[in-house]
């Protein structure tokens, strides 16, 4: 009791706000950790999952803070339940301020939908690229800048300048233009990109203009050296797109990137750089000048109201919007606000993370307005900015190849995220005119630490996640306290060697590997195509459980490719034993296709000892240039997965050798295979938007079970067919950024219930820091046991609140009421669940 005591007092002792969100940290994340590398005005991020799962579609398809992505997960898993994957989750990773991100939420409890979604501090363009490894998701992320586009402004004037008279010339251009047009992004186009340097025959022969030219760059991405081909250079987005249409066909994967400042500097001739300089800042070139801004005087009262509305931006978080409307007041002719409005103009793009863009305006602040009053506080601000700015440099490096480093005096090859949450969970249900009864009572504690190091040869890295749950029923009534250690692992990889080396808790599910377990996993690249590794240690059950003490195992793999930039192909070898008996040993492949608008990916896996297919499983996504996306899967597999183990399923026995006592080795065998259904899935689905705010999918999927005889004591079970049809409609940003609207109907069919059901979601932001989020699902579903229909309504309301990046608190409640046309029995139920909570992020 003393240490029951001890326990709840240092638990209560931390518990300042009682936590949100029963499945957010429950068990295992269903996010178990993201990677994030920025080059510029792009950035690649890496989410690694708890299960494999297939990408479906993401809304909205333009510019956003808030982008909604729809998965499917499978059955497989790292050493989790797939149940998982029903849960909530949230995530914010280490660098997330590098890419503006402020959260990663996870909800697979939402109707029809398994859901990501990524809120950001400013507007950003999202895609999805294809991996080849289906535990991920890989995202690009373009910074779209805020500051209108001059060229396709309707408040620019195209006319050029050059035919009227120099006084006219002079006198427009000094009363209407007092500030130098934003710095315009380059833009190139990425033809190939590959983990091998290229050679002289890469370069591509195309027919190209006089002042395009190829060249060769190299990023980094998780760890590895990608080198690119890339195609450069053009002065708008929409001239690389054209360029793009007419090289498609030769290079299908190519796509259109922002150029960064050292490619410009490194490969830009001196020439083109100069015209775009010239045309920035309105100078001639040659027989081109820049366009000037033509605005009509306003009254003053106008003037101050679109001052206020700025500074509502500002106070708002709307920095692009602010952006924009000091942009506009500055465009007016000379007035008493245009000094406020530049230095507030330079202040909202420097929150809004362009800092080129705000010292460019800070100076010109200093340029125009240096004796003003604030002149002060602006140099202030810009010796600030200029200090804590990184720099970038091209380096060569020992082979010769040519790279970017950045670097800043005041930045640490260290980058660490420490997570930690509690949340109180309680759930209540009542059966007729029954006494309610309360099935949890808990305080959960969770606490993610990663911390990783980047240096010229070695990368280091080491994580731990792990959790502890109080329970606050009597011993007689609830599960009892838990401790659960999810991942507990060091990395290191030596980049001059190729190796690389993980030990401790860890999970895999590729290689014939599927689940978490505690050992070492060890890559060697072979050559720039071939990955062999080598695995051996313990499975762990679950992350409460310890190892599985009888059972261990090793397996060795090899992975080719890319071959043709597209194509993966693996194979491996997996030997188990438990107590001195064969409990697994497989052969398999794994074969994975993926490029721009498709991704296939395939699995075998034989048991030799059993002589049966374990597992056969494709799946593939394939996006038409109308953005029309459609995805389909089958899965024929052992459920559970076959080993010799499964033979405990339905006995006395805890231990397979005890049950070894009473069954020789083939009858355990054959009690294996008759535990071991065989569960085949067939799912196909579809996507289209239909415009950037509304997106409908759809989705059909059949799974089957077959039947498992009676043996060894054990009952049989029947054959079951499930079979669900579904369908919904997204609706985004239809009142303001970032809300989100779903309303769905889905209709299953199982072997005693058919069930119809209506769900209307919705997520709205008050503002960026508070959201809420009411629910409604309605279930009708006729009980074939009896032909009695129950009529099922489920409300529910979640909040969150965010204060600054490292606090959010968490709300939800919600309650389900059943009632049962049953004229024999009362069997109307209810139910409801509370939750509230917070999480730290240092």
């Amino acid at each position: 009791m003393t240490v029951q005591v001890a326990k709840f007092g240092i638990l209560a002792a931390i518990l300042a706000v009682v936590l949100a969100c029963p499945e957010a940290t429950a068990s295992s994340a269903f996010v178990s950790g993201a990677s994030i590398n920025r080059e510029g005005d792009n950035a690649s991020v890496t989410i690694l999952l708890a299960c494999q799962v297939r990408y479906l579609t993401h809304t909205p398809s333009g510019t956003s803070s808030v982008f909604r992505i729809q998965i499917e997960s499978t059955n497989t898993c790292n050493g989790v339940s797939p149940t998982v994957a029903n849960g909530q989750d949230y995530y914010l990773p280490a660098r997330a301020s590098e890419v503006n991100l402020t959260s990663i939420d996870y909800d697979g409890s939402a109707f029809g939908n398994q859901v990501l979604t990524l809120s950001f501090s400013k507007s950003v363009s999202l895609s999805v690229v294809p991996d080849s490894v289906n535990d991920r998701l890989r995202l690009t992320i373009d910074f779209d800048p805020s500051a209108p586009q001059r060229t396709s402004s309707p408040l620019v004037s195209t006319q050029p300048l050059a035919n009227k008279p120099a006084a006219t010339q002079q006198r427009t251009t000094t009363r209407q233009v007092q500030r130098a047009a934003p710095e315009l992004p380059v833009f190139v186009i990425n033809l190939e990109s590959s983990i091998r340097p290229p050679a002289t025959a890469d370069s591509p022969d195309l027919v190209m203009a006089a002042d395009h030219k190829v060249y060769f760059t190299t990023v980094q991405l998780d760890g590895n050296t990608w080198y690119r081909i890339r195609l450069g250079f053009f002065d708008s987005k929409d001239a690389a797109a054209a360029q793009l249409e007419t090289i498609k066909q030769k290079y299908p994967s190519a796509w259109v990137d922002r150029a960064s400042d050292a490619e410009i500097a490194t490969h830009r001739p001196k020439t083109a750089v100069a015209a775009k300089a010239a045309q920035q800042t309105g100078t001639s070139s040659s027989a081109s000048q820049s366009s000037v801004i033509t605005r009509a005087p306003i009254s003053s009262e106008k003037l101050e109201s679109l001052m206020s509305d700025g500074r509502t931006a500002m106070i708002e978080g709307q920095l692009s919007q602010a952006v924009q409307i000091y942009t506009k007041v500055l465009q007016y002719p000379e007035h008493e606000y245009k000094p406020e409005a530049q230095e507030y103009l330079a202040l909202a793009r420097e929150k809004n993370g362009q800092t080129a863009h705000a010292k460019a305006e800070y100076q010109r602040y200093l340029a125009l307005y240096g004796h003003a009053e604030g002149a002060d506080r602006v140099r202030q601000r810009l010796a600030a900015l200029v200090a804590s700015s990184p720099t970038s440099s091209v380096v060569t490096t020992a082979s010769g190849t040519r790279t970017m480093q950045r670097t800043n005096r005041q930045t640490s090859p260290w980058r660490t995220q420490t997570y930690f949450s509690q949340y109180y969970r309680r759930d209540v249900n009542q059966i007729g005119e029954n006494d309610e009864v309360t099935n949890q009572s808990s305080l959960y504690s969770d606490i993610n630490f990663d911390a990783r190091r980047r240096g010229d040869r070695f990368d280091f890295g080491t994580r731990l996640s792990a959790g502890y749950r109080h329970d606050m029923l009597d011993e007689s009534q609830g599960p009892g306290d838990e401790v659960r250690v999810s991942y507990a692992f060091v990395d290191l990889a030596d980049s001059k060697l190729g190796l690389r080396g993980r030990f401790g808790r860890q999970s895999r599910n590729n290689g014939g590997i599927l689940g978490r377990f505690d050992g070492l996993n060890l890559g060697y690249q072979l050559t720039e195509k071939t990955l062999l590794s080598f695995a051996a240690g313990k499975p762990v059950n679950s992350a409460s459980d310890g190892t599985d003490g009888p059972r261990s195992f090793a397996g060795v793999s090899a992975n080719f490719g890319p071959i043709a930039d597209n194509l993966d192909i693996g194979g491996f070898y997996v030997r188990q034993s438990v107590g001195g008996l064969s409990d697994r040993e497989a052969i398999g492949t794994e074969v994975r296709y993926f490029d721009g608008n498709r991704s296939f990916w395939g699995l075998l896996d034989y048991d030799t000892s059993y002589k049966e297919l374990g597992s056969a499983f494709l799946q593939g996504t394939w996006r038409f240039d109308s953005q029309f996306t459609i995805n389909a899967l089958i899965d024929r597999r052992h459920s559970p997965f076959l080993s010799t183990s499964n033979a405990l399923i339905g006995q006395p026995f805890e231990s397979l050798s005890s049950l070894a006592g009473a069954f020789d080795e083939d009858q355990l065998r054959q009690l294996s295979l008759d535990r071991s259904a065989i569960t085949t899935t067939y799912t196909f689905g579809a996507s289209y938007p239909l415009s950037p705010r509304f997106q409908i999918n759809g989705n059909i999927t059949q799974s089957s079970v077959s039947a498992t005889p009676e043996s060894g004591g054990v009952a049989a079970t029947s054959a079951s067919t499930y079979r669900y049809f579904s369908t919904n409609l997204v609706a985004s940003s239809l009142i303001r950024e970032g809300d989100v609207t779903i309303f769905g109907v889905r209709y299953s069919r199982s072997v005693s219930t058919y069930v119809t059901s209506m769900n209307l979601d919705t997520r709205f932001p008050i503002t960026r820091s508070f959201y809420f989020n009411p629910r409604l699902r309605v279930d009708r579903r006729e009980i074939l046991s009896d032909s009695s229909t129950e009529w099922v309504l489920t409300p529910g309301l979640r909040m969150q609140y965010r204060i600054g990046r490292a606090v959010r608190i968490h709300f939800e409640a919600g309650k389900q009421i059943a009632t049962r046309d049953n004229v024999n029995i009362d069997v109307d139920r209810e139910s409801n669940f509370f939750n509230l909570g917070y999480q730290l992020f240092f």
